[in-house]
């Protein structure tokens, strides 16, 4: 989750650029968007769910060296970031 204060840079300028990296390493698109309904507390007005074949690809899509300017329009773009690795949930059984 994360706060996108100025909109026109994030959609003009962060997302055409890590569409690609998101494709090297496989991730998919499972939510994106600014018109979730919030349940409880006060989070930001974006959330993103990608899911990655594993943490490490994520990982390695994270500390692309290649990736790094990009990440710095998006962090140059947002606040409030929350981003979580986590491994997909096994069911107990």
């Amino acid at each position: 989750m994360q706060e996108i204060h100025d909109m026109d840079r994030y959609r003009n300028e962060y997302l055409p650029a890590v569409g690609p990296f998101l494709q090297k390493y496989g991730a998919e698109v499972l939510v994106a968007g600014s018109d979730a309904e919030p349940a409880e507390g006060e989070p930001p007005n974006s959330t993103v769910v990608i899911r990655f074949a594993d943490t490490e690809a994520a990982w390695r899509f994270l500390n692309d060296p290649d990736y790094q300017p990009v990440k710095k329009i998006r962090l140059s773009t947002t606040s409030r970031v929350q981003m979580v690795v986590a491994p997909e949930l096994t069911p107990a059984g």
